[in-house]
């Protein structure tokens, strides 16, 4: 199968839906206008040179993606889709795009989408472990055993908070490297 890229270096086959093909991806819907504007979105034309991205203002190069729909640049000026027309960005609307007191929320979803679907894989792995007989939680009783004495009660807890200490470490560095390759840091 051939990867067609949309404009914007969008892969057609996994950013755009086979179901609705006039849906452009959503980090350049900002380069297509609605089906009256002529620069309307068409995933049969990705990759072509009947691609109508930026049309008029710049053309399939001037398309770029981020994470607020993307824009079209043409000679310093970003322009964004408006109905069936693009509209430039003034230097204050660019600023207020990409400031930290604008729109978090498509970043707070994505981190929370991630970290959501983390905890959901370790709770199904804790099931897992506990379906097939190795209970994976430390349960404690209220009293300690006579004949635990104390270097192995000490060593026991030792070894285990090392791996508490380890398994957090490697999960904050998983969160990270997920969030680095959704360019959200």
């Amino acid at each position: 199968m051939v990867n067609v890229d949309c404009a914007g270096g969008q892969d057609r086959n996994t950013t755009t839906s086979e179901t609705q093909p006039y849906t452009p991806p959503r980090k350049t819907k900002n380069c297509y206008t609605s089906k009256d504007g002529g620069a309307y979105f068409d995933s049969s034309l990705c990759g072509s040179s009947g691609d109508r991205a930026c049309r008029g203002v710049g053309g399939i190069l001037a398309c770029k993606p981020d994470n607020y729909g993307g824009y079209c640049k043409n000679r310093n000026r970003y322009y964004v889709s408006q109905g069936s027309r693009f509209i430039e960005l003034t230097r204050e609307k660019l600023l207020d795009r990409y400031s930290s007191e604008g729109n978090t929320d498509g970043t707070g979803r994505e981190v929370r989408r991630v970290l959501n679907d983390q905890e959901r894989k370790f709770t199904n792995r804790i099931r897992e472990l506990q379906i097939m007989g190795k209970d994976p939680l430390v349960k404690r009783s209220g009293s300690k055993k006579e004949d635990d004495s104390g270097v192995n009660s000490f060593a026991s807890d030792l070894f285990t908070k090392i791996g508490i200490g380890i398994s957090v470490i490697f999960f904050i560095i998983s969160v990270c490297i997920i969030l680095i390759q959704n360019k959200i840091i």
